[in-house]
């Protein structure tokens, strides 16, 4: 079992081997180079975000960052009907709850149901957040507050957004009732959309599995595998 606390030599081996130093590996990210070291030294577990932005700098696969073995179970759902209790979950340390939904197999749109603790944010410490792709949601209970760029939105229940994910954004629950909403992310990658073409779900399972990650449902989906995480 590989654990998600001990990534810290294939972190520092693919930093070293593109010739990059923890200050350009960070400033690239947007975090401190103490965290990547912390990170490389197995004393922080990495969250979800940061996992996903090492693998997109470094050009790695979340299951070469990971050590997870290619041609294992990914657990994806292909047919037209995924049940709850089989939708991948990762709890976040920063209290936000992600749930992949059907779909989120074919490399072209990441569904999630996400619930947002009271006083939780999407990052730890609210820091900012990019990706390539388009955010659509729709809020379905509670109140959540929308940081995008010099822009702030609250946004309440019934409410719905849509954005470009290039641009830095943060949520955060800043009430005292959970915020619970259903989020659909357009990727952008062209990896993940040569695979959605794949009319052959095992040849289409089997490029996402090796395609970088061009969305955090690639890292969700690996994390799920991992008995380290629910």
């Amino acid at each position: 079992m590989t654990s998600l606390s001990a990534i810290g030599a294939r972190l520092k081996s693919a930093r070293e081997a593109q010739n990059l130093t923890l200050k350009s590996l960070a400033d690239a990210m947007g975090v401190t180079p103490s965290l990547l070291s912390q990170i490389e030294n197995d004393k922080v577990q990495p969250s979800l975000n940061t996992l996903y932005q090492l693998a997109l700098q470094l050009e790695l696969s979340v299951d070469e960052l990971l050590g997870i073995e290619s041609g294992r179970d990914t657990r994806r759902r292909t047919g037209p009907v995924q049940r709850s209790e089989d939708n991948p979950v990762v709890e976040l340390e920063s209290g936000v709850r992600l749930e992949l939904l059907a779909g989120g197999a074919t490399g072209v749109v990441e569904p999630l149901m996400v619930t947002y603790q009271p006083h939780s944010s999407t990052t730890a410490g609210a820091l900012w957040s990019r990706h390539a792709g388009y955010d659509f949601g729709v809020l379905l209970e509670g109140e959540l507050t929308l940081r995008l760029g010099f822009e702030e939105h609250v946004i309440r229940a019934g409410d719905s957004v849509h954005f470009d994910t290039t641009r830095p954004h943060v949520y955060l629950n800043e009430a005292a009732e959970p915020a619970r909403g259903v989020w659909f992310t357009l990727r952008t990658s062209s990896e993940q959309a040569a695979a959605a073409a794949d009319t052959d779900p095992r040849e289409r399972r089997d490029r996402i599995s090796r395609a970088k990650p061009g969305s955090l449902s690639d890292v969700l989906n690996a994390l799920h595998n991992h008995d380290d995480w629910g």
